[in-house]
């Protein structure tokens, strides 16, 4: 079983390096803590996240975006189910070393606001998308 190495914070798998997981985790934090604008949300980012967190590919990203971030509920609902999801897995095969870090990261913000009204991009007002990346 692939591990990381000493200055990689992630298990390389078959097919994404460290260094994959990493720029995942990172566009990640920068959508969220963004306000979950939809120019944080390139198609590369769209196809990892739609198999992460117990998500599915919803068609395409644009579909996906709808579905989870035009709203503040949709956010809010997308939030829960990215806590909630059971991690299954072994890092040498998917990205549930990168899900578990993340889903702490999520944890401790959700714990430092007040309410569910405080959430990030809970007040984002709808962008307008034309379907361009």
């Amino acid at each position: 079983m692939p591990v990381p190495r000493p200055n990689e914070k992630y298990a390389p798998t078959t097919w994404s390096t460290s260094a994959d997981k990493a720029r995942f985790e990172s566009q990640f934090k920068k959508f969220v803590t963004g306000g979950f604008k939809r120019r944080d949300f390139p198609v590369w980012f769209y196809r990892r996240l739609s198999m992460t967190f117990g998500h599915y590919a919803h068609n395409n990203e644009h579909r996906f975006y709808e579905d989870f971030f035009t709203t503040p509920e949709d956010r809010r609902q997308f939030i829960q189910q990215t806590v909630k999801h059971r991690v299954v897995g072994d890092p040498a095969w998917t990205y549930s070393d990168v899900e578990a870090v993340l889903q702490g990261w999520m944890q401790k913000l959700i714990d430092d606001y007040d309410s569910q009204d405080g959430w990030p991009g809970a007040h984002v007002e709808k962008e307008v998308s034309n379907g361009r990346q």
